[in-house]
């Protein structure tokens, strides 16, 4: 607090305009959630003592959605979690993302987005290119899954957005898969022999079994598309993704690739790739120095 007074303080001999200006925005928005707390807690006290079917009707009633913050086109996103809204403010989190997406993929080409999430990046590639994209999103997550789904309705993507709600990593079989959140929207979900601690003594609210795929098992045995590009965000089990695409990634076909990299994993990510025949484009920090968006395209 001792600081916004120092700020304002200095502003003001500065630029009292522009700091007025932003002192009322700042104002606006403490004063607003205040006002949304407020309402919440009311709205929860008037809930708690009404019947169980008018909770259910009311549920059913309930779509609340926000818009993504994508200049260049409407796009919504459901909103019945705090996490929800979060995920709205994707291409502020990742303008790498949006622009390989916007540069790097023509229309008419396949996307494999590993690790979807709400699809916030898929429905992105989707509006882009006015629905002339082919785009697989790939979420294990059940409730975040549900959202992604559902974000492909709203926004009527179910002819080129196709959701899949299965692992994918280095083999084919099943997995573990433990939850740090049942929200959908949550992340940092783990699955075993990916973590350095016991998921099963660590207090997560559920463990999941899961069917588990390599990119090259859905290519060579389901028949799915070769992808143009791929992009790979799975809280630290990209390597094993890129693993489980060995041969896939030797097809020409694939121009360029996306993927989320621990400093731990830069050296092997990038020798990996590089003996499939990819080079870095750029590399974009994510966490203070210690998570990448490094982006590959084909030598």
């Amino acid at each position: 607090m001792k600081s916004i007074f120092i700020k304002l303080f200095y502003g003001l001999k500065t630029d009292p305009l522009g700091t007025l200006l932003r002192a009322s925005i700042y104002l606006f928005k403490v004063v607003m959630q205040i006002i949304a707390t407020l309402y919440y807690y009311l709205l929860r006290l008037a809930i708690s003592i009404a019947p169980v079917f008018t909770l259910a009707k009311l549920k059913q009633k309930l779509n609340p959605a926000v818009q993504l913050d994508y200049p260049k086109r409407r796009i919504l996103l459901y909103a019945d979690s705090e996490i929800s809204i979060f995920r709205a403010r994707a291409c502020q989190k990742e303008p790498e993302t949006v622009n390989w997406i916007e540069n790097q993929i023509k229309p008419g080409e396949v996307l494999y987005d590993v690790g979807a999430n709400v699809g916030a990046y898929s429905l992105v590639a989707a509006s882009f290119f006015d629905k002339n994209i082919t785009v697989h999103a790939f979420e294990p997550s059940f409730s975040t899954y549900y959202q992604l789904a559902r974000n492909i309705v709203l926004n009527q993507f179910e002819g080129c957005v196709y959701p899949h709600l299965m692992a994918l990593a280095d083999t084919l079989g099943t997995v573990v898969f433990h939850y740090r959140s049942l929200d959908g929207g949550s992340a940092d979900h783990v699955m075993d022999g990916n973590t350095d601690f016991d998921p099963q003594k660590a207090g997560l609210p559920y463990h999941q079994q899961l069917i588990c795929y390599g990119i090259d098992d859905l290519v060579s045995k389901y028949d799915f598309p070769v992808p143009n590009h791929i992009k790979v965000d799975v809280d630290g089990a990209e390597n094993l993704v890129l693993l489980g695409a060995s041969q896939t990634l030797l097809n020409k076909s694939i121009k360029s690739i996306l993927v989320e990299v621990r400093s731990t994993d830069e050296q092997w990510v990038r020798d990996y790739l590089g003996s499939k025949g990819f080079e870095v484009l750029s590399r974009h920090d994510r966490g203070g120095g210690t998570i990448w968006n490094y982006i590959f395209v084909r030598k």
